[in-house]
C-alpha cells in the first residue's frame, strides 16, 4: 500500500488541548505580582449534591492573595444570598486547609474548605463566598474571568437524587447536521462551492433517511439547531420557539418527532445558550436606549457597540446567563421543546456559561420530562470535565476523542500507553456523568482525512470505540466514507452534503451495522477493557471485554494466532488464523 500522508489535527475549540491551556497558564503565571489570576479565588463542588449528605466546598486562592478569613453567605429557600447588609442569610467560616506548591505559578497556593449542612431532596442551594485578606480588605469571590462588577458571583447546586437515565447509558446516538445530510424529497443539494451557504437539508429529507438509520442500527438522533437563525448551521439562534422555515419549519418538526416515535427513535437537540444572533429580539431591544432591561441580557463593555461575543464575533453576542430573566427565557424555550417530543439537549459550548446555571437548567428540564437528558460540550481539561458531575448527566468525551485519534489515526503513541491512558480516564471521568465518545464531529477535521483516508484504521478506532462504555456517536456520514475535499484549519470542510448512495462505501457502512449489534451483544456499557497482553514492539495488543476478547494489530505485519471458529467480527475480511496488518478482531471469550 502506498504511503499515507498524515495530518495535523484541526479541531475548532484548540482549548481542549492539554499543551494549549498549560502555555496559556504559564504565561499567566509569569505576569506581575497583583494580576488578577494571581489574586482570583475560585471555588469548586467536591462531589454530587445528594440528599442528606453535607455538601462540601473546595475554594483556591491565587499565590498572591492572603486571606485571614472566607466566609460562605447561603440560602436554600430559592432566594439570593445577602452578604453585605442586614438579612437573615446563613452563613458559615471555610477552612483553611496546609499550603500547597505550585511549580507552575511557582508559589504556595492556599486552599480552604466548607462544609455545609445536608439539604433535603429537589433543594436548590445559593452561596456566595466573601474573603478578608491580611489588610481588612473586603474580596468577593468572582467567577474567573467575569468578575467586572464588584460583587461576588452566586453559585447554584441542586441537591437531587437524579442519576442519567438508563437509556442514555445504552444510546447508539447518530449526529446529523442538518443541512447537510438530507434534501427534502425531489430536491437537491445546492452546489458545495460555497460552504458558508445553505446547501438544502431538510428535516423533510431527514425522514425520508429514517429507515437507513433503523437499519444501520442507531437509536438516538443529535441534531444541530434547528431554531430559526441567519446561519446554516443554526449556532445563532434568532428565535426559539420557531424551527427554522429553511428547514422545514414547524410542521416538519412535528411529523419527524411522530415519525421518530414509530421506529423507535429519540431525538437529542442542539442547544445554544451561550450565545444569540444579533437579530434576536432581544439584542434588537437592547440596542434601545430606552430598553434597560434586555441590555441587561448581555454583558455590555460600553453601550451599543463593544460587548461580549462569541468568538470575537459580533454577529453572535452572547448572553449573561447570570441574569434571572435570561435563565428563566432558555430554561422556558427548552421545557417547551421537551413538550413537544424533544428527549434532550446536546449543551453547546457548555463551559461559556456558569455551572449554577446549568443546575438550574436541568432541574427545570427534568421536572418538566423526567427521562430527558443533558450533555455538554466542554473543551476544558479533565478536572474542569469532572466538576460538571450532577450538573449534568454527561459531557462530550473530547479528552477520549483526542487519545483516539493519537493512536488510531496518525499513530503516535504506543498500544501500552493508550491503554494506560485509558485505564486512568475511565476511571477519573466515567461514574457519576455519561461521557458520550467520538471520533470526529462538525467541529474538527474528520477522522478519515487526519488517518490519510486509511479506512482501516477508521474500522480499528470504531472498533474499539464501539466497546468502550461510553454511548458511541456516529457524526453523519462516518459510517459510509465521508471525508473532506482538503486539511483546512476551517470547520466547513468537514460538514459536506451527504453524498448520493452511489458513492457510498458499502463496505464500511455494513460493518457499522455489525459492530452496533455486537455492543448490544456484550452489552459494552457495562463493562471496563481489560488489558491482556501488549508487545510494543509489534504493537499488537488484547484486551477482554466482559464476554469478548478484543485484538488489535496497528503493525506492518500480521500477528497473533486466532482461533477462527471464536471470531465474531473483524476489520479486514480476510482475517483467519493471523491478524493482517492494521486490523483488529473481537472473539468470544
Amino acid at each position: 500500500m502506498a504511503s499515507l500522508h498524515i495530518i495535523k489535527m484541526f479541531c475548532f475549540a484548540q482549548e481542549c488541548i492539554d499543551e494549549w491551556i498549560l502555555t496559556r497558564r504559564r504565561a499567566k503565571s509569569s505576569c506581575l505580582v497583583g494580576c488578577p489570576f494571581r489574586q482570583v479565588v475560585s471555588r469548586r463542588l467536591e462531589a454530587k449534591a445528594r440528599p442528606g449528605e453535607p455538601i462540601r466546598l473546595r475554594f483556591r486562592c491565587g499565590i498572591d492573595l492572603s486571606l485571614r478569613q472566607l466566609r460562605i453567605f447561603w440560602t436554600n429557600d430559592g432566594s439570593h444570598p445577602i452578604w453585605n447588609g442586614p438579612s437573615t442569610t446563613q452563613h458559615l467560616d471555610a477552612q483553611p486547609l496546609p499550603p500547597v506548591w505550585d511549580t507552575l505559578t511557582w508559589g504556595y497556593r492556599q486552599d480552604w474548605q466548607a462544609i455545609l449542612p445536608a439539604q433535603a431532596d429537589a433543594t436548590i442551594l445559593r452561596y456566595v463566598a466573601v474573603g478578608v485578606d491580611s489588610c481588612g480588605r473586603t474580596l468577593p469571590c468572582p467567577w474567573p474571568g467575569r468578575d467586572r462588577h464588584g460583587s461576588p458571583h452566586v453559585a447554584t447546586v441542586t441537591v437531587d437524587r437524579l442519576d442519567p437515565p438508563t437509556w442514555l447509558r445504552q444510546a447508539v446516538i447518530y449526529q446529523v447536521f442538518v443541512d447537510r445530510f438530507a434534501p427534502s424529497p425531489g430536491s437537491v443539494f445546492a452546489s458545495a462551492d460555497d460552504l458558508d451557504a445553505r446547501l438544502g437539508g431538510t428535516l423533510w429529507g431527514l425522514i425520508e433517511r429514517l429507515d437507513h438509520l433503523v437499519h444501520l442500527g442507531v437509536d438516538t438522533l443529535w441534531l444541530s439547531p434547528i431554531f430559526a437563525s441567519p446561519n446554516y448551521h443554526g449556532y445563532a439562534v434568532r428565535d426559539f420557539y420557531q424551527v427554522e422555515p429553511a428547514l422545514g419549519g414547524d410542521e416538519a418538526w412535528q411529523q419527524l418527532v411522530d415519525a421518530c416515535r414509530q421506529r423507535g427513535l429519540r431525538i437529542v437537540l442542539d442547544f445554544v445558550a451561550n450565545h444569540l444572533s444579533d437579530r434576536h429580539p432581544a439584542f434588537v431591544a437592547a440596542l434601545d436606549p430606552d430598553d434597560l432591561v434586555h441590555r441587561r441580557w448581555f454583558r455590555f463593555r460600553r453601550w451599543p457597540d463593544q460587548f461580549d461575543c462569541f468568538f470575537a464575533q459580533p454577529h453572535q453576542p452572547e448572553l449573561d446567563g447570570e441574569q434571572p430573566h435570561v435563565r428563566d427565557y432558555l430554561n422556558a424555550a427548552a421545557v417547551y421543546w421537551l413538550r413537544l417530543g424533544c428527549d434532550g439537549y446536546r449543551l453547546d459550548h457548555a463551559h461559556g456559561l456558569s455551572h449554577g446555571f446549568w443546575s438550574e437548567f436541568r432541574a427545570a428540564t427534568r421536572s418538566a420530562a423526567p427521562h430527558s437528558v443533558c450533555f455538554g460540550e466542554v473543551t476544558h481539561t479533565p478536572q474542569t470535565l469532572r466538576s460538571y458531575a450532577g450538573r449534568m448527566d454527561g459531557l462530550l468525551d473530547f479528552p477520549l476523542c483526542m487519545l483516539l485519534r493519537d493512536t488510531f489515526a496518525r499513530a503516535e503513541i504506543s498500544l501500552s500507553h493508550f491503554d494506560r491512558r485509558l485505564c486512568r480516564h475511565l476511571d477519573y471521568l466515567h461514574g457519576p456523568m455519561v461521557m458520550p465518545s467520538f471520533l470526529d464531529n462538525h467541529d474538527m477535521n474528520r477522522f478519515l482525512i487526519t488517518a490519510g483516508g486509511d479506512v482501516r484504521r477508521l474500522k480499528v478506532a470504531a472498533l474499539v470505540q464501539f466497546l468502550l462504555p461510553g454511548p458511541p456517536i456516529i457524526y453523519y456520514g462516518t459510517e459510509i466514507g465521508l471525508s473532506q475535499r482538503r486539511p483546512l484549519g476551517r470547520l466547513e470542510e468537514s460538514r459536506l452534503p451527504m453524498p448520493p448512495r452511489e458513492q457510498w462505501d458499502h463496505d464500511l457502512r455494513d460493518f457499522y451495522r455489525l459492530l452496533i449489534r455486537l455492543r448490544r451483544r456484550v452489552a459494552a456499557h457495562e463493562q471496563r477493557p481489560l488489558l491482556l497482553w501488549v508487545d510494543d514492539d509489534a504493537r499488537c495488543a488484547a484486551w477482554q471485554v466482559g464476554a469478548v476478547v478484543l485484538v488489535v494489530n496497528l503493525g506492518a505485519s500480521p500477528c497473533q494466532t486466532l482461533d477462527a471458529s471464536r471470531l465474531l467480527l473483524a476489520t479486514d475480511p480476510t482475517t483467519g488464523p493471523h491478524l493482517p496488518a492494521w486490523s483488529a478482531a473481537v472473539l468470544q471469550a
